[in-house]
């Protein structure tokens, strides 16, 4: 799927938390959005997704406007995107199995085709002798892995990663890092991180500050210091 942001503004509480963003992300994509807390990471990830409404501008899938799209129409689009949170959002009073299986329940996959796919993903990403524990005995990487294996259950063609390398050590980050680009196949991946994780090389940047897009291009580590003027 093809993700356009057009003009894109996204208010919360009244107050601006993106600011005319213009990109495309073709199919495929991998794509690395890059900024410090605020910059306007997460807001842009819940826009593309259809999460939440612009204040101003819009968010397009393979050229229609969200915004125009019926409830029906919009929901069926999104069974497209995988979310993988900065906290991990498991439910700790679901094994880890049932949490994986929750997204195809609430698409209304048969059971069978259900079970199959959580065990398919759980084998993925390392889980498959976890499959039966409660969240809460697993490991931070582990329930890093765990909330990543939600996110594929449904077969995304858009991954889009918040931080996921929060909170972890350099040897769990990298494992992280190997699932996300053997998973995501040929969908496209999008991760947010405050900044460059070593572990995961991605071809394209984004980079936010205070709401503004200050960079769209090939990895360039000199962007962190370029001037506010630059947005213009």
């Amino acid at each position: 799927m093809e993700l356009r942001a057009d003009k894109l503004s996204v208010r919360r509480d009244a107050r601006p938390v993106l600011q005319d963003v213009d990109c495309t992300l073709p199919p495929g994509s991998r794509v690395l959005a890059l900024g410090r807390s605020g910059a306007g990471k997460t807001a842009l990830f819940k826009a593309l997704a259809g999460l939440v409404t612009p204040a101003s501008g819009q968010v397009l899938w393979n050229g229609e406007d969200v915004a125009r799209m019926g409830p029906a129409q919009k929901r069926a689009r999104q069974a497209a995107f995988g979310m993988v949170f900065q906290t991990d959002a498991l439910f700790d009073s679901m094994t880890v199995r049932r949490n994986v299986l929750l997204p195809l329940e609430r698409r209304r996959v048969p059971r069978d085709e259900a079970e199959a796919r959580a065990d398919e993903v759980l084998r993925a990403v390392g889980l498959a002798d976890a499959a039966d524990a409660l969240p809460e005995r697993l490991s931070g990487g582990m329930r890093k892995r765990a909330g990543i294996a939600r996110a594929l259950a449904a077969r995304p063609s858009v991954l889009l990663a918040d931080d996921p390398f929060a909170g972890l050590d350099p040897g769990t980050a990298r494992q992280v890092a190997r699932v996300l680009l053997d998973v995501a196949g040929s969908g496209s991946l999008i991760v947010a991180a405050p900044d460059v994780p070593p572990e995961l090389p991605l071809s394209r940047w984004l980079y936010l500050r205070d709401g503004r897009l200050l960079y769209d291009g090939p990895p360039a580590p000199e962007v962190e210091t370029l001037p506010d003027e630059a947005l213009a």
